[in-house]
C-alpha cells in the first residue's frame, strides 16, 4: 500500500466512523515512518560470518602457538642438558688441574732432591729456565730421561684428561649457546603469535558488536513490518465489518508502572548499575525467587528471541527477548523453563517462563533487563 492508495482510502472512509479512521491513520503512520539505516545492505549475518572467519584464524594461530610452545620447551630441555654437560666437563677440568698441581709439587720435590744430591747438570738448568710452561718443562725433562716412567705416564694421562675435559666443556658451551638461541627464537615467535591473536580478538569483538547492532536494527525493522501487516489486516477486517476489532486476553498485572512487575513473588538481589563485587556494570535487575517461580511479560509485545535447551546455553542461560514497539525491548534471563517461541505475540502479564539458575548464575533468579532504542536503562523506573 503506497501513499496514494492510503490517501484514497482516507477519502473513501470519511463516513466509516472514528474507530475506522483511527486505524487507517495508524496504518498510514507506520508506512510513512522513515526506514532504519542498515549500513548499505550489509546484514548482521555478513558481519557474524566475518567475525567467524577471524575466530577460525585465531584457532589456526592457536595451533601455531602450541607448536611454538613445544619448540620452546624442547629448546629449554636441550639448554638444561647442555648446561649439565658443561658443568660436568668443568668439574673434570678442575680435577685435571688439581692432579697437575699435585704432579707439579712432586716433580718440584724430585728436582730439589736431584739438586741436593748433586745430580743436576747444565742441561737440567737450561731446561728449567728455558721452558715456556710447565708442560714444556715436563716434555723437555722427559727427553733428558730425568723423569721416571711412572711419572711420565701420569703426566701424559693428566694432559689427555685435561684436553678431553676442556674439549667437552667447549662443546657443551656451544650446545648451550645454540639452545639459548632456539629458546629466544621460540619466545619471539610466541610473543608475535600472541600479539596477532590479541589484534584479531579485538577485531572480532568489534565486528561482533557491529553485527549485534545490525541484528537489533533488523529485528526492529522486522517488528515494524509485522506491525504494519497486522494493522493492515485489522483495517481490512474493520472495513469489511464496519466495526472495530475486539478482544482482550486475561492477564496477571502487578504494580502501577508502565510495565507490570515481571516477577512479583521475588526480592531484589542485585540492582541496576555498577557492582563492586565483580567490578562490572549490571545492565538489569535481578529478582531472586525459588526455582520454577513463574514470571510474566512486562507488556504486550512480540517474542523476537527465545531459547531453551535445558542446560547452560551461554551466559544468559535460557532466555527470552520481547519487542514492545516504540524502541522498547525487555529481556528475561537464566530461566528454568521457556513457554514462548520466536514470532509469538504475548500480552501484558502473560506467564512466559519460570525462574531458574541456568547460564552464568549463582542462584535461582530472574535477570530482567529493559532497553530503549538499544540502550539499557534502570528497569525499576518502568515497574
Amino acid at each position: 500500500m503506497n501513499a496514494i492508495n492510503i490517501h484514497r482510502t482516507l477519502l473513501s472512509a470519511r463516513n466509516l466512523g472514528p474507530a475506522v479512521l483511527a486505524a487507517i491513520l495508524a496504518l498510514a503512520l507506520l508506512f510513512w515512518l522513515p526506514p532504519l539505516d542498515v549500513a548499505h545492505a550489509v546484514t548482521s549475518a555478513d558481519k557474524f560470518a566475518e567475525a567467524e572467519d577471524i575466530l577460525q584464524r585465531i584457532d589456526v594461530l592457536q595451533t601455531d602457538l602450541n607448536a611454538a610452545q613445544d619448540a620452546y620447551d624442547q629448546a629449554m630441555a636441550e639448554h638444561e642438558i647442555a648446561t649439565a654437560a658443561m658443568n660436568d666437563a668443568q668439574k673434570r677440568v678442575d680435577a685435571a688441574l688439581a692432579r697437575i698441581k699435585q704432579l707439579q709439587d712432586r716433580l718440584a720435590e724430585r728436582a730439589s732432591d736431584l739438586y741436593r744430591n748433586g745430580n743436576t747438570s747444565l742441561s737440567f738448568i737450561e731446561v728449567l729456565f728455558g721452558a715456556k710452561s710447565f708442560e714444556d718443562f715436563l716434555t723437555s725433562w722427559d727427553m733428558l730421561n730425568k723423569i721416571g716412567s711412572q711419572d711420565a705416564a701420569l703426566v701424559q694421562e693428566t694432559k689427555d684428561a685435561r684436553a678431553e675435559a676442556e674439549a667437552a666443556r667447549q662443546e657443551a658451551e656451544r650446545q648451550k649457546s645454540i639452545a639459548a638461541d632456539k629458546m629466544a627464537q621460540a619466545k619471539a615467535l610466541k610473543e608475535q603469535i600472541l600479539a596477532t591473536q590479541a589484534t584479531l580478538k579485538a577485531e572480532a569483538q568489534k565486528i561482533t558488536a557491529e553485527a549485534m547492532e545490525l541484528q537489533a536494527q533488523e529485528e526492529l525493522e522486522a517488528e515494524r513490518a509485522r506491525q504494519a501487516a497486522a494493522a493492515a489486516e485489522a483495517l481490512q477486517r474493520q472495513l469489511e465489518s464496519n466495526r472495530p476489532a475486539g478482544g482482550a486476553g486475561m492477564s496477571v498485572i502487578s504494580g502501577s508502572g508502565i510495565f507490570t512487575h515481571p516477577c512479583p513473588n521475588s526480592t531484589v538481589s542485585s540492582t541496576f548499575g555498577y557492582r563492586t563485587f565483580d567490578n562490572a556494570f549490571h545492565l538489569g535487575v535481578d529478582f531472586a525467587a525459588a526455582q520454577g517461580t513463574p514470571y510474566y511479560a512486562a507488556d504486550d509485545g512480540t517474542v523476537i528471541y527465545a531459547t531453551y535447551d535445558g542446560g547452560y546455553n551461554g551466559g544468559a542461560g535460557n532466555w527470552i527477548v520481547i519487542s514492545h514497539g516504540d524502541g522498547k525491548v525487555t529481556k528475561y534471563m537464566h530461566s528454568s523453563a521457556v513457554y514462548v517461541s520466536v514470532g509469538e505475540r504475548v500480552t501484558r502479564g502473560q506467564n512466559i517462563g519460570a525462574v531458574g539458575n541456568t547460564g552464568n548464575s549463582f542462584g535461582a533468579h530472574l535477570h530482567f533487563q529493559v532497553e530503549v532504542n538499544g540502550v539499557a536503562v534502570d528497569p525499576m523506573i518502568f515497574i
